[in-house]
């Protein structure tokens, strides 16, 4: 019922009334597909545990079979070079890779190659927001208002404000309770509607404020005041009370997500995560269309097995793709799947899914943190500007 081992000296050692002998007789399809005895098994073997998927038990078989020490040392240093020296090898290549395309645009059509006359027009703003190309007519202002409610607009304590209203409200929410005892949801919401009413029209006032100093245009030309503006119309959706007890409550949650400009180099750093989405926006269309085309595949090749519905439709297909994507149990969608198929087939369903769960983690994950990587590196129009000012000193 465990592995043992013939030597007396080491590995696992039978209990007296038990005897330790081979099971040859017992096929791959009882005792597991893992094993060292050829080529092929050995790297079936070595590519799972590296994978970080269930490698302890793999480990501790071989503890029972061999000395301790032999097997412990053994897994601990394929995992340390394998899974995660390898791995970090695969993000710098992909990361150089990024930085060798880039130059090569640049040679070839000189987009950067020198600063561009609009730059004249620019300025290198290093306040609190951070290192950023600023135009000249930005600073210019469109709206209806006085000088005096511009200057309140552009006062770090008009800020500090609306950042503590933010916080006051995020304080009172998380203190919402639930108890089920019968009564209904209604009951708990009853307190907390009418602050959460204060809490909307205050942060109305804000928007309509902002409005009106900026003017629509300067207003709406900001990513920042397009999602105040989104949060200012879901809340205020949301304080209908036919509306109140509804899935709208998300836009009050997401308030919390405005803290982040209370912190000018948290907001710096998630700007230059998130700020440029068309990379992240193209990689995660580019991995969605890779399950689309992969579930369909494994649904064709995997559909027709008995009492197997891993792959029976494209939804279910499409869990189980996403399940090796993220490397959570994918040794199990495997096996499973090999235990169903013919012995000829086996091998082939072996690589089919070893392959895909080596794109997918080695190349398409680390494609997401080269992207982001990417991104944290500063424009080299600001590098240039920065240059050339510190030049000037």
């Amino acid at each position: 019922d465990t592995f043992c081992s013939m030597d007396p000296d080491s590995g696992y050692q039978c209990s007296p009334g038990m005897v330790c002998m081979k099971m040859d007789f017992l096929s791959s399809y009882v005792i597991g597909f893992n094993g060292f005895e050829d080529i092929a098994t050995s790297i079936f073997t070595v590519y799972q545990a590296a994978s970080q998927e269930g490698w302890v038990f793999i480990m501790y078989r071989a503890i029972d079979s061999l000395p301790a020490w032999r097997a412990a040392f053994y897994f601990s240093t394929m995992i340390f070079f394998l899974a995660w020296l390898v791995k970090n090898v695969f993000i710098a290549v992909i990361t150089e890779t990024f930085n060798e395309i880039r130059v090569q645009f640049q040679q070839m059509w000189g987009a950067r190659g020198h600063i561009q006359k609009t730059a004249a027009s620019q300025i290198l703003s290093g306040n609190d927001t951070g290192w950023r190309l600023v135009t000249i007519d930005d600073n210019k202002h469109g709206g209806l208002a006085p000088e005096t409610c511009h200057a309140i607009l552009r006062s770090p304590y008009f800020r500090m404000l609306v950042m503590s209203v933010i916080l006051a409200n995020g304080i009172v929410t998380a203190t919402m309770t639930f108890k089920h005892d019968g009564r209904p949801r209604d009951v708990f919401y009853e307190r907390y509607y009418y602050i959460e009413l204060v809490f909307t029209c205050l942060l109305d006032l804000e928007t309509l404020f902002k409005i009106y100093c900026l003017g629509w245009r300067g207003y709406y030309k900001h990513s920042i005041h397009k999602f105040e503006l989104l949060l200012a119309a879901g809340t205020t959706l949301h304080i209908v009370p036919m509306f109140y007890p509804s899935g709208l409550t998300y836009f009050q949650v997401l308030r919390v997500v405005r803290l982040i400009k209370a912190s000018p180099m948290l907001e710096g750093f998630v700007y230059k995560i998130f700020g440029p989405g068309k990379k992240l926006g193209s990689l995660i269309i580019f991995t969605m269309c890779l399950l689309i085309i992969s579930s369909s595949i494994s649904m064709q090749l995997f559909c027709f097995l008995c009492d197997f519905t891993k792959f029976e439709s494209f939804p279910e297909a499409f869990m189980s793709m996403f399940q090796i994507l993220t490397q959570e149990a994918w040794v199990e969608v495997m096996d499973e799947t090999m235990i169903r198929t013919s012995k000829t087939l086996t091998p082939l369903v072996a690589v089919y899914f070893i392959l895909y769960h080596l794109f997918v983690t080695l190349i398409v994950l680390s494609l997401f943190v080269a992207v982001i990587l990417d991104n944290l590196e500063l424009d080299e129009d600001i590098k240039k500007l920065k240059q050339l000012k510190f030049r000037e000193q």
